[in-house]
């Protein structure tokens, strides 16, 4: 009984001391992923792949809320909800109020997605918004400010530009493929090449009007009969984006065709490139695209230029999904051990194809550019796989957004997801805070400056 007696005073003690243990833990777990993500807002951020443009370019508009939805990728889980589409064609004949009635209960349907909650970050950065969601209420005054900003749209995009942290942003133009022009203050040029690949297979018949690639050859002197001169004029491509500093090459053909691109001779891809391209079947397109790709990233190790690659998910609403499965680019990496391969946004849902790929060879690198925006918790499960299997230095993130305002939210989105898989890491003592400040420059920034070789294509010093 004496015993029991002793045992039953010290219960309240150990159960107290249990409380005050648990209590310390949480504010330290808390306090070491506030303590990375300060140190990762202070990386002056190179982000390796946007689309920005322009908010003129589709047209003169009076910019509001719901526009800078119509060019975000939150406009696809509204339409996904139930909700109409939401197109520029009608925003500006329609009063906040019609606006709302229309979208507004598809907005609230997607409250729970990471494409809104990362869109709802960015206004939280720039705008001081300080809600968690959109209502009728808060838009109004939401509207007002976006209004003002837009009616100066280069200052309001340089502004949110430096408050955001961005120093270098990758610019990926394919609505103007074959723009060379960009603002060096911003960007940095992007090669997109699948026109290139895809007019390969769609040479105008003869007699008829030229267009895309064909049309742009004969004003810059060059005809185009055969293959060989087909490539002669993408290679003087190749030399004019590289005279602009292009930094990479892109490709995006998963939203049109398969991934798996075979190893096609030369003579079976001249004997169809001179056949009429109308009496071509789809497999026959395929060979003329499969070996325009092939020579494209030949031509890409003699120029040393990195290959962006759209792997997984497809932005929008509907297409076909095992177009980008990772897997069906083994091939290319097996066949050029040269090539500099940088594969996009995790691959999901293939996030583990993906993972081992970059493990498995030294020259695929993972930019996890978009990710976290598909889905948040499957970034950050992607995020610890990743640095359980690849180095740190074959890392990369960017946004991929068209408007100042997503791609800041994106950013905030992609801090918030690294800082939380390092914190755990640090918490489960597989890290230091040291080391994880080393992963997430390098990702945000250092790997971005070596393997792109900004330096020396840019002319600038990136420190």
């Amino acid at each position: 009984m004496e015993t029991f007696s002793n045992f039953s005073g010290t219960r309240p003690f150990l159960i107290i001391s249990l409380c005050v243990f648990i209590l310390q833990c949480q504010p330290f777990e808390r306090n070491t992923k506030d303590l990375l993500k300060q140190s990762i807002d202070k990386i002056s951020v190179i982000n390796t792949h946007e689309h920005q443009r322009s908010p003129h370019e589709p047209g003169e508009h009076q910019y509001s809320f719901y526009h800078l939805l119509n060019s975000s990728y939150l406009n696809a889980d509204i339409q996904s909800a139930g909700s109409p589409w939401i197109s520029l064609d009608i925003l500006d004949s329609l009063s906040n109020e019609e606006l709302w009635n229309r979208y507004g209960a598809g907005l609230d349907y997607t409250r729970n997605t990471s494409y809104y909650s990362h869109f709802v970050n960015g206004f939280q950065k720039l705008y001081d918004f300080n809600d968690l969601f959109f209502t009728k209420e808060n838009l109004k005054i939401l509207n007002g400010q976006i209004e003002n900003n837009y009616k100066d749209y280069q200052s309001w995009f340089d502004t949110a530009f430096k408050l955001a942290g961005y120093e270098l942003m990758f610019n990926d133009q394919y609505w103007d493929p074959f723009n060379t022009n960009i603002d060096e203050n911003y960007f940095a040029l992007v090669f997109h090449i699948n026109p290139l690949v895809t007019n390969a297979s769609n040479k105008p018949e003869p007699g008829t009007e030229k267009s895309n690639i064909y049309k742009l050859a004969e004003n810059d002197g060059y005809e185009i009969n055969n293959l060989d001169e087909y490539l002669r004029y993408c290679d003087f491509l190749f030399k004019k984006n590289i005279s602009q500093k292009a930094v990479c090459v892109k490709n995006s053909l998963a939203y049109s065709r398969s991934l798996d691109f075979e190893d096609i001779p030369f003579e079976e891809a001249d004997d169809l490139f001179n056949q009429a391209s109308s009496s071509l079947t789809k497999e026959e397109r395929k060979k003329i695209q499969d070996f325009v790709f092939h020579w494209i990233i030949a031509k890409s190790i003699e120029y040393d230029l990195p290959i962006q690659i759209h792997t997984g998910y497809l932005a929008g609403n509907g297409n076909v999904l095992d177009n980008g499965q990772p897997i069906k680019l083994n091939n290319l990496f097996l066949k050029y051990r040269e090539a500099k391969f940088v594969l996009f946004h995790g691959g999901f849902p293939w996030t583990g194809e993906y993972a081992a790929l970059g493990k498995m060879f030294p020259n695929v690198y993972l930019d996890m550019v978009w990710l976290p925006q598909i889905s948040r918790e499957e970034a950050i499960s992607a995020f610890d796989v990743m640095l359980d299997c690849v180095p740190y230095n074959k890392f990369f993130w960017g946004g991929d957004c068209a408007l100042i305002e997503e791609s800041v939210g994106s950013l905030e989105f992609g801090k918030d997801v690294v800082a939380e898989v390092l914190s755990k890491r640090i918490e489960r003592g597989l890290l230091t805070i040291e080391v994880a400040e080393d992963i997430a420059k390098h990702m945000f920034r250092e790997n971005a400056i070596e393997v792109f070789q900004l330096n020396k294509r840019l002319g600038k010093d990136f420190d």
